[in-house]
């Protein structure tokens, strides 16, 4: 009798299947709108980034507020990095006998390729996340609109400081954590292994060429462009209210941490087929 009354009341659906099927289906056009959202961004930017006045004010602004609040993250991150190299490159060195090749080895990953992926993720997360809720809580309060009332652009005014912040602060956040990971990975290998300094550094300039950094960071700006965009987008246009804005962050670095991987495979592929980097 129970049963029947939620029934009849509505509480208790008598065909599961079809509310797990409409369930499926809101979040896929939950998806689906998310993406679009993102790709609506890339339009609305380039269309406003060369049109005048340029927000030179909120680019510095923005710059400031990503390298302060990025940099204890990946800093940390660089140590964790810089320690898991250390010790790898110390105990195969030994392994291996090749103990004096270790340190090149711990560097040569460190820089072309650790920090730039790690250090996108965590960007990502910590950074293209901040986006995502600024932005998506100024549409949801109608601030984007007061803007338009008041002739102002939020794309040119929001978006575009924000996204080429991003390119700027990325491969210089890199270049920092590049140094700590190094420091992290001597320290370890010498703690541990008793690999010295100049040991750890004998062969590392003979194996990295100035094609390696530069391409290494040029992946990072182009990851902090995508990272940008498709967070910026995301709050950019967002519909709904606080519990809908928790779910658009969380498809905000779910897309972001795919792009970054892909940005990296692809960009990883070309530069081994076209001998941008080859050492």
């Amino acid at each position: 009798m129970a049963f029947a009354r939620r029934l009849d009341s509505g509480r208790v659906s008598p065909y599961p299947h079809l509310r797990m099927a409409r369930a499926d289906g809101l979040q896929t056009g939950e998806w689906r709108y998310a993406g679009k959202s993102a790709v609506r961004m890339y339009s609305s930017f380039f269309y406003w980034l060369l049109r005048e006045p340029f927000p030179i004010r909120q680019l510095g602004d923005q710059i400031a507020r990503v390298i302060l609040e990025a940099f204890g993250t990946m800093v940390v991150a660089a140590i964790v990095q810089g320690a898991m190299f250390g010790w790898l490159a110390g105990w195969y060195g030994a392994k291996f006998s090749v103990i004096y090749w270790s340190g090149a080895a711990g560097i040569f990953l460190i820089l072309s390729e650790s920090t730039t992926m790690v250090g996108a993720m965590i960007f990502a997360a910590r950074i293209g996340t901040g986006f995502t809720v600024e932005i998506g809580s100024m549409q949801m309060t109608s601030q984007l609109d007061v803007l338009r009332l008041m002739a102002v652009e939020p794309t040119q005014q929001i978006v575009i400081p924000r996204v080429l912040a991003a390119i700027l602060c990325l491969p210089l956040l890199k270049a920092l954590t590049d140094a700590v990971a190094i420091v992290a990975a001597m320290i370890f290998g010498f703690a541990f292994f008793d690999i010295s300094v100049p040991i750890f550094l004998q062969h590392a300039f003979s194996i990295l060429t100035p094609r390696i950094l530069t391409t290494s960071y040029i992946r990072c700006a182009i990851m902090a462009f995508f990272v940008g965009m498709n967070a910026c987008g995301l709050g950019f246009y967002f519909q709904g209210g606080a519990v809908e804005l928790g779910k658009t962050t969380t498809k905000s670095i779910v897309i972001n941490l795919i792009v970054v991987i892909i940005v990296d495979t692809t960009y990883g592929i070309l530069d081994s087929m076209l001998g941008w980097s080859v050492v």
